[in-house]
């Protein structure tokens, strides 16, 4: 008898050992045959290799997506496991179990499993099994967008691989924290383990992983618009894609490149890249996420080049992959791309749905750089009140200067200054009242009345100072003064591709280019009698410095395509914040240029060294607010907040601030503008230097205030409070539960815990 027990138990094993191999090696249908063909084994059998064999059955069947049977195969053995103790085996049971009610969708269930995993793992010691357990689980939340818990798992998991020593598990999750951090924007926090993982993986000889981390660390830069770092660390990471021959990564980097060129106005080259990338990722697969994450991109440079037709054609095609996909973050991205569409050709209320729907698929998704693109675009879409677009604005421009991108920061910060302007530029351009410039600062005033004096010259004007200094404005009051009856007609050298500033200057004829169906006059004719204000003249390509130099001695200009001179009658002021005499000597601006530019240069200086102009322009934007009476007295508290601030973002940085109050003045009682003033800099929202809180810790904090806000001014009305913020009442609902706000008998509650 004991013969044969010792028989049926070796039998038991040699199951266990030919069912993993066939595993191993990936023949699941296989491992599935030979079990039901060796179940006589198991007869009668609850010991720990029956439960063995089940355990692997229940991977094979699962990885055939056969969930019900591997569930209940699981489930036996694990009833067998636990019959024998808290031992290893039911440790590995329960990942199992976890793994498959993952693949179900039961996603409470699983963590359940995997936790009950990781805790067996740990009571009996098993560094390695609760490794395994926590990745797992780490996993888990993450395909549940819930970014926070897995990050706190994985850098857990993270002390735990240190401790075995286990070099390329710690390589791996150094990638994954890195991109954790990417999807919630912390970028310098996702470049740093990302760069961890490029260097461990080389040091182990792992091109493959070398590369993947050298993708992602290069579309951390993309996202940070340091596009130089980007090009060189995405041409790092090619050659060890093609040596490993991966077709998969292939398809993901030509889709990175994509997205770096047209970034980067290259427009031509980024149709050829991302064209290659769809034939790849569709030789990977037609209907996969990678497929339809190439159409989205193609969709995007065909948006911004203007090419609605082809736009739509390609997002058509990316819905119909991403919904198979179940994308939730590139269906965000393409609705995103729907509404932009809608609102270039006129369809204000499909644009203002489209819009709607993106913010909040991509709320859902918790990727925050996502989310904060599809706000700065809705900002643009004037169907929206101009409360909900600043809204927008002011998150957007919270969220870049947190991650210190600022060339972002400056472009959001244009456009909340834009919301101050008339509606049409055509109405601006023929104002003929007086535009001052108000301050209280002795080098300003003498600015002031040599620009008076200059007026009357047709020599160009150049204006030099920091970022939101005021350069804008005082081309306006320039304009005032000299053409007051005349055309404004402005443009931002650096906001313009290089491919369409050309013909944006100096017009074209029909035909001259692929696309020129009809005539159009370029801004130095539309300036006829006026004055052209050239924003960021440094960021002018060399190619065009030229032309501009020609266009203001003769004081003519010839459209692209045409033969015909136009004569022409304007003044220039031009302004930058670079320093054109430096890149003068660099050889990146021309010198004659330069020369003719600078014999009339005005230098304004930064706020925080005119800190007297600073109660003169907080009443006047306060007033413009409806905030404050002209006649009314600024609270001192108040005053003493913004004059101790040192404005590093000028006077845009200022009236900013100014919008954030109004946005909040009607939300308090009393109009406590000293508090309010309080929360602006001292809060953790608005400090992005102090070490206090993350990143993450801020923006959510920032959110949660807004959140509140919106509730309070719509009186608890759940439904005003998500019209007002321009999300999902849905999605109130949800934040509201998240942050612990509460609206019981009319009255809100708030926990603060």
């Amino acid at each position: 008898m004991g013969k044969l027990t010792d028989m049926s138990v070796e039998l038991r094993r040699s199951l266990v050992r030919h069912l993993q191999a066939m595993i191993d090696g990936r023949d699941f249908a296989g491992a599935v045959e030979y079990f039901e063909g060796s179940r006589e084994v198991l007869d009668n059998a609850a010991d720990e290799h029956a439960a063995s064999a089940l355990r692997l059955v229940a991977k094979a069947h699962a990885s055939l997506s056969d969930y019900p049977i591997a569930l209940k195969l699981a489930r036996t053995a694990q009833s067998m496991a636990a019959a024998q103790g808290e031992t290893l085996l039911l440790a590995e049971i329960f990942l199992t179990v976890g793994g498959i009610l993952r693949d179900m969708g039961e996603f409470k269930e699983a963590e359940r499993a995997l936790r009950d995993a990781e805790s067996i793992f740990r009571r009996q010691d098993c560094l390695e099994g609760q490794s395994r357990a926590l990745n797992l689980l780490a996993g888990l939340f993450f395909h549940q967008n819930d970014y926070t818990n897995s990050l706190t798992i994985l850098l857990d998991a993270i002390e735990i691989a240190r401790k075995l020593g286990d070099t390329k598990k710690l390589a791996f999750m150094m990638g994954n924290i890195g991109r954790i951090y990417t999807f919630i924007g912390e970028f310098s926090d996702a470049a740093r383990h990302l760069q961890l993982n490029v260097e461990m993986s080389r040091e182990l000889g792992d091109e493959l992983e070398e590369a993947r981390a050298l993708l992602s660390l290069g579309y951390v830069y993309i996202q940070m618009a340091e596009y130089d770092r980007a090009e060189e660390t995405l041409k790092a990471a090619y050659p060890l894609i093609m040596s490993q021959e991966s077709r998969y990564d292939e398809a993901v980097y030509l889709t990175y490149l994509g997205e770096l060129q047209y970034r980067m106005h290259r427009y031509d080259d980024s149709r050829v890249t991302l064209t290659a990338a769809l034939e790849k990722s569709e030789q990977y697969g037609r209907e996969s996420a990678l497929t339809g994450r190439a159409l989205r991109q193609l969709a995007e440079v065909s948006v911004r080049t203007g090419d609605y037709r082809f736009a739509r054609k390609f997002a058509a095609r990316a819905i119909t992959v991403l919904e198979k996909a179940d994308e939730s973050v590139e269906m965000g991205a393409v609705m995103k791309l729907k509404a932009q569409i809608a609102a270039a050709t006129g369809n204000a209320g499909e644009a203002i749905d489209h819009f709607t729907e993106a913010i909040d698929r991509l709320d859902r998704s918790g990727v925050r750089f996502e989310k904060v693109d599809a706000m700065v675009a809705a900002a643009s879409c004037e169907a929206f009140d101009r409360r909900r677009r600043l809204t927008w604005l002011l998150r957007a421009e919270e969220f870049y200067s947190g991650n210190r991108i600022a060339v972002k920061v400056e472009e959001v910060g244009q456009m909340i200054g834009l919301l101050d302007l008339p509606a049409s530029m055509s109405q601006l351009s023929r104002e003929k009242s007086q535009v001052d410039f108000l301050t209280a600062n002795a080098e300003i005033r003498r600015i002031k009345k040599q620009m008076q004096l200059v007026a009357s010259s047709d020599l160009p004007v150049l204006l030099t100072g920091e970022t939101g200094v005021g350069k804008d404005h005082m081309a306006r009051y320039y304009h005032s003064l000299a053409r007051p009856g005349g055309p404004y007609v402005t443009i931002n050298c650096a906001s313009v591709p290089e491919t369409l500033l050309e013909s944006e200057l100096f017009g074209y004829q029909r035909g001259a280019f692929t696309g020129a169906d009809h005539e159009k006059p370029g801004l130095f004719v539309n300036a006829n009698g006026g004055v052209v204000y050239l924003d960021e003249i440094g960021d002018m390509p060399m190619s065009l410095q030229a032309k501009l130099l020609g266009v203001l001695e003769r004081r003519r200009v010839v459209p692209l395509g045409g033969t015909k001179e136009i004569e022409l009658d304007f003044k220039l002021i031009a302004a930058t914040n670079k320093d054109l005499e430096a890149m003068v000597e660099e050889g990146s601006f021309r010198r004659d240029l330069f020369y003719r530019l600078s014999g009339i240069a005005f230098h304004i200086p930064a706020l925080r060294k005119r800190k007297e102009d600073i109660p003169v322009l907080l009443s006047l934007f306060m007033q413009r607010a409806g905030l404050v009476a002209p006649d009314e007295q600024l609270p001192s508290e108040l005053l003493h907040h913004f004059v101790e601030y040192d404005w590093p973002g000028n006077v845009r940085e200022l009236r900013n601030k100014v919008k954030r109050l109004e946005l909040m003045a009607d939300r308090i009682v009393n109009r406590d503008f000293a508090g309010l003033a309080d929360s602006l800099f001292g809060g953790p929202d608005i400090s992005p230097e102090s070490g206090a809180s993350s990143l993450f810790d801020r923006v959510e904090e920032f959110e949660r205030q807004l959140l509140l806000e919106a509730v309070l001014a719509a009186q608890g009305n759940k439904s005003e409070a998500a019209r007002l913020l321009g999300i999902h009442e849905a999605t109130v609902r949800t934040k509201l539960k998240r942050y612990g706000i509460s609206l019981d008998n009319d009255r809100i509650a708030v926990n603060m815990q």
